[in-house]
């Protein structure tokens, strides 16, 4: 009796240890795929608490910088530097020209 009722019976009789198999194989590829996504994560939220730090030192020197264009840029010491440095001296107002459009 080696015909397709044999065979069909053989394959029944395994049918246990193949779905044993595949759920193991399965299950071993899920807990992969766990390790993979936690560690992923782990190192995404590393990077993306430095690039947060580093964003941090960015504005505190930006900030720092603003406050050194205005200090550089306000009018009492341009007009200081321009009369001390440069000799500059308002026009009379004779001298003041109107243009006109």
């Amino acid at each position: 009796m080696n015909g397709p009722v044999s065979e069909a019976s053989t394959w029944l009789l395994r049918w246990p240890q193949i779905l044993t198999a595949v759920l193991l194989a399965m299950s071993l590829a899920s807990g992969i795929g766990v390790i993979y996504s936690v560690h992923k994560t782990r190192m995404l939220y590393s990077e993306i608490q430095h690039l947060q730090s580093e964003q941090d030192r960015l504005d505190s020197d930006y900030e720092k910088l603003l406050l050194e264009q205005s200090a550089w840029a306000a009018y009492a010491r341009v007009d200081e530097l321009s009369r001390d440095e440069l000799n500059m001296v308002p026009p009379a107002t004779d001298a003041i020209v109107m243009v006109q459009k």
